[in-house]
This record gives structure tokens, sequence and C-alpha cells, in this order.
């Protein structure tokens, strides 16, 4: 059971450990019917083997986020889909945009099951290196044909890649799951080369939360980088949990030698 779960409820993660507990919004509407307008919101769109709390599943430690990657795996895709996960395309678009040498190697940290290598590729970016916690997600990243390699790492601990290696780091939906960005941002800092180029994304309650704008803007002071970010824009916008409540931030960052 977890820590602060309610009695009476199950462990929608099946996990243990420390996760944030909150129930599935969809519990609060058992009683919805389908001619009711809120139906569809909340009862059409499947959750399958996901979390049943996505939004709150951030405190989880690497072990356990590999527990849960890999038992989703199988259903992982369709259900981003279903939920209009479009992360990775803004990722992909935002770095092609940025002029950078397509044929520079792309790290694509916290690849997943390669959906945003796949988009990387399909912009004309075949250099590409996929890694990630979850093997499971690892082994269908690399069967979609989009990567040179893909490698299982902790994100947490120091990369095993040496200085200056890439010409860009991608990452989306991993900051979640990293209460301290800046230590591995300054990791994806020793990993690009002078005038290289890291995007990614954070959702908009943790930006707040975590004090992004202040993280950013002192990596920026200490002089190692430039930064921009956008808007909060949708995120999963078909998630019962997420909706137009909680959004995605995207970081633009360029390495200074």
């Amino acid at each position: 059971m977890l820590g602060n779960q309610p009695s009476g409820t199950s462990n929608p993660l099946g996990v243990a450990g420390r996760l944030r507990w909150k129930p599935d919004p969809r519990q609060q509407f058992v009683g919805i019917l389908p001619g009711d307008p809120q139906y569809a919101r909340f009862w059409q769109v499947p959750m399958r083997r996901g979390p049943e709390s996505l939004s709150s599943f951030i405190d989880a430690t690497p072990r356990e986020l590999e527990a849960v990657y890999d038992d989703w795996s199988e259903d992982y895709d369709a259900d981003l889909d279903a939920w209009g996960y479009c992360a990775p395309d803004v990722v992909a678009s935002r770095l092609a945009a940025r002029g950078l040498d397509a044929a520079g190697t792309v790290l694509d940290a916290g690849c997943g099951t390669g959906r945003l290598g796949a988009a990387l590729r399909s912009l004309g970016f075949d250099n590409l290196l996929g890694v990630d916690v979850s093997g499971d997600s690892l082994a269908r990243a690399q069967k979609q044909g989009v990567y040179r390699n893909v490698v299982r790492i902790d994100l947490t601990r120091e990369l095993p890649f040496v200085d200056d290696r890439f010409e860009a780091v991608v990452s989306t939906g991993v900051f979640t799951y990293v209460p301290d960005g800046v230590q591995l941002l300054n990791e994806f800092l020793r990993l690009v080369r002078p005038g290289g180029s890291i995007v990614f994304s954070q959702r908009s309650d943790l930006w707040a939360e975590r004090s992004y704008d202040a993280l950013l803007s002192g990596l920026e002071r200490d002089g190692r980088c430039s930064v921009s970010w956008s808007e909060p824009q949708p995120y999963l916008p078909r998630h019962p949990e997420y909706g137009d409540e909680i959004l995605a931030i995207f970081v633009e960052i360029t390495a200074r030698s």
C-alpha cells in the first residue's frame, strides 16, 4: 500500500514506495451515465494499464519508474494517442528550427518507446541515440529502427558519455520525475558541444512548484547557456487529469563555449 493512500482504495501503480497518490478523477464520477455530457470526458478515453493517477506519479524512484513503464510499454503508445499527446512533435520541430547539423548525434534522454525519435527522424535527424530506464520500452524503441543504438540508463546518475559528445539533447516528459532539474541540466550542458542545443518539456504545474523560472535564469546568469521557453501549451488534452489544467512548457537552451 502507498503511505498516504486512503483506506479502501487500490494501489493504482502496482508498486510499493513513496509515491504521492491521489485518486483517478474518474472515480469521482462513477454515477455518470452515458447520456451525461461529462461521460465522454471521463470514460471514453481508456486508461488501459498505465498509472491511473498519472499526474501525481512524480515521486517515483528509478526502480519504480522502470517497473511501471515496463508494464505499461505494450499499451503506452495507444494510450498516448488516445490522450492527444503531441510533445514529441513539438520538441522535434523546435529542434529542427534551430538550424543544427542534422548529421550530428542527438541524444534522446528518456526516449521511452521512441515517439520523439520517430518525430526527429521524419525531420531529417538520422543519428539518434536513445536512453531510458525501462528496458521493455527500449526494446520497442529499437524495433522502430529510428535509433542508431538504445541504452538502458538511469538519468538521475552521471551519464556515461564524454564531454561535448552531442549536437543536441532532447527530452519529453522526463523532468516530471526529476526533482533536481539543475543536476540533470548540468549533465546535458556537459554533453552538448559549444553552440549545441537542449530542448525539453516540463509540466506547467511542476514548473511553478519547482521554480523553473529561477532555475533556468540561474543557469543563464552563470554564463553557461542562453535560455528561452514557451507559453504553456496543451500536453495531454484528452486525459481526464490533464485536459486544460496541466499543460506543457517547452524550453530551448543553447550551450555557450
